[in-house]
């Protein structure tokens, strides 16, 4: 469940600058954000493959590191994955802010635009642009954390920058300044919002919580025993005090002498009685002992502090080692292509929305853009956990309990998917009722809600979608997933465009819920081959245990 407060506070920051853009700048800013955001967003998940590896690296040197003092391993992960995000970074974001024109007018695809609403992208991209080395460092320590099984401490660190966010969105976005106001104070409040998030969580990462005794004096008893048990003349008032306390403790135990005696005699009396007495306390102290010992307790893993005399903020700019570009290797091409494909129908689709059906339309998309990413989190968080648990169960050797294990594994995620997807279902039937707060104009509210009935489509498999990919990169099937996005990095486009094409002929009855509808298809399809692949892993497994378990008998 924190995992879904990691996973949702990049939407989360996105649907601010939405609703604030259209309440305090109007349809014309808040249309610009939606090629804006589309660059910007789109662009950074060619950066995911970090955030893979990153996760599936940590989680398997935390399986290997748990009895070794200072966890080395997942050490040095950790640190060589911040310091390749950092650079990344701003690889990505030179390129973001050299070709934000060229790379707008892609998406835009004619030159029918309002030119306020290309300057109002032009500023937001290159604003954006500067964040880029931040946001690529944020996402491995997240991913790092998760890989560490701690959810938490991203959750904390991520809220606090979600807040930065929201201030700097009610300071920036209503003024007007071309430099600061509209859909530029939104980019502005994002970038400050980054860079306090990374500067929070290398603190995190780096200084571990005071202990409650830190800075309290320490007190010195050696002279008062000295004084108590010598001869000197600076400690006689101090022992005549002991002895008068020595003398009372006494006196009062003569007192009460008869009395314990009386009660000593009753109890020998029943003797018998009291030793079965004694007998079962002890039993049910040995039994209670025994459990403690064979259910310890498990206390949940925290990340802050792991780094604490290991890294600081000056290590951030070193250039990490070729072993660690090696290992993440392997995830780039793969992990890339799957972004590629995945964001393939989002890019067509805003192109298509953006080149065809005018800035009313643009608008009524940003805002629906904004609230599907931030129902996506509620699944996309199965992704991401099940990546945090599945390689300690899949790296082991073939073996029944292995077998069983993921299978087991398997059956929960799919479950949780389908609960997800309930609740995801209930939140888009809201949907008619919150468009009102992103924008005063009645024509973009009257688009949202039209495609409020598709989404419930969309939704309906999305958790069952995001629990199978999740296993597939647990199990680091990372083949099958490149080829299908492959694959899709064409064929949506394609679909897309079609529309794009009728919508430009005249055609009637062409709109977003036309856009929608075809990517409501691809989700259908999805969901279809990830759950019947993540089958078909599993027959395997199981097949290759069978044949092993024969081979030994």
């Amino acid at each position: 469940m924190p995992a879904i407060g990691v996973w949702l506070c990049g939407p989360l920051l996105s649907l601010i600058d939405t609703s604030t853009v259209g309440l305090l700048a109007g349809t014309a800013q808040q249309a610009a954000l939606n090629p804006a955001v589309a660059v910007t967003d789109y662009a950074a998940l060619l950066v995911a493959f970090l955030f893979t590896g990153t996760t599936n690296m940590v989680a398997s040197a935390q399986a290997t590191d748990k009895s070794l003092p200072g966890r080395p391993r997942t050490t040095k992960s950790l640190i060589g994955a911040i310091q390749l995000s950092a650079y990344v970074g701003v690889g990505l974001g030179a390129i973001l802010f050299a070709f934000a024109r060229p790379l707008l007018k892609a998406i835009i695809g004619n030159d029918g635009i309002s030119p306020t609403v290309f300057a109002a992208a032009m500023k937001y991209v290159r604003i954006r642009a500067l964040g880029m080395p931040a946001a690529a460092m944020i996402g491995s320590a997240q991913a790092a954390c998760l890989g560490m099984q701690d959810i938490r401490s991203p959750l904390y660190v991520l809220a606090a920058a979600a807040l930065v966010n929201f201030i700097g969105d009610m300071l920036f976005v209503g003024s007007s300044h071309p430099l600061i106001g509209g859909a530029a104070g939104a980019a502005w409040a994002t970038v400050f919002s980054q860079m306090a998030a990374i500067s929070l969580f290398i603190h995190w990462l780096c200084n571990k919580p005071r202990s409650q005794y830190e800075g309290v004096p320490a007190v010195n008893v050696s002279k008062a025993i000295m004084e108590l048990t010598g001869k000197s003349s600076e400690g006689e008032s101090r022992r005549e005090r002991f002895c008068y306390t020595l003398r009372c403790f006494r006196t009062k135990m003569d007192t009460k002498c008869d009395e314990v005696s009386s009660e000593v005699q009753r109890v020998v009396r029943g003797g018998s009685r009291l030793t079965s007495i004694l007998q079962r306390s002890k039993n049910a102290k040995t039994t209670t002992a025994a459990d403690n010992e064979a259910k310890p307790k498990e206390e949940s893993f925290s990340a802050r502090g792991f780094l604490e005399g290991r890294f600081g903020g000056r290590d951030v700019i070193k250039f990490p080692s070729r072993e660690i570009i090696k290992e993440f290797a392997p995830y780039v091409i793969p992990v890339t292509s799957t972004q590629v494909g995945r964001v393939s129908g989002y890019v067509a689709m805003s192109h298509v929305v953006s080149s065809s059906l005018g800035t009313t339309s643009m608008a009524a998309q940003q805002i629906i853009v904004s609230l599907f990413y931030c129902l996506c989190p509620i699944a996309d968080s199965l992704s991401l956990t099940a990546q945090s648990f599945v390689p300690s169960i899949s790296e082991k050797k073939i073996s029944k309990e292995r077998s069983k294990a993921l299978r087991q594994t398997m059956t929960n995620f799919f479950k949780a998917g389908g609960v997800f997807g309930g609740v995801m279902l209930g939140a888009v039937a809201f949907i008619p009722f919150l468009s009102r707060f992103f924008t005063t104009d009645p024509v973009v509210v009257a688009m949202v809600n039209s495609v409020a009935p598709l989404l419930l489509g969309v939704f309906a498999v999305h958790g069952m979608v995001c629990a199978a990919e999740g296993l597939l990169l647990g199990q680091k099937d990372l083949s099958f997933l490149g080829r299908m996005y492959a694959g899709y990095f064409a064929i949506v486009p394609y679909f897309m465009l079609r529309v794009k094409r009728a919508a430009m002929s005249g055609a009637s009855g062409i709109n977003l819920t036309s856009v929608w509808k075809v990517f409501l298809s691809y989700q259908l399809f999805r969901f279809v081959a990830w759950v019947g692949r993540v089958t078909i892993l599993q027959r395997r497994t199981e097949r290759a245990s069978a044949e092993l378990m024969e081979g030994f008998e």
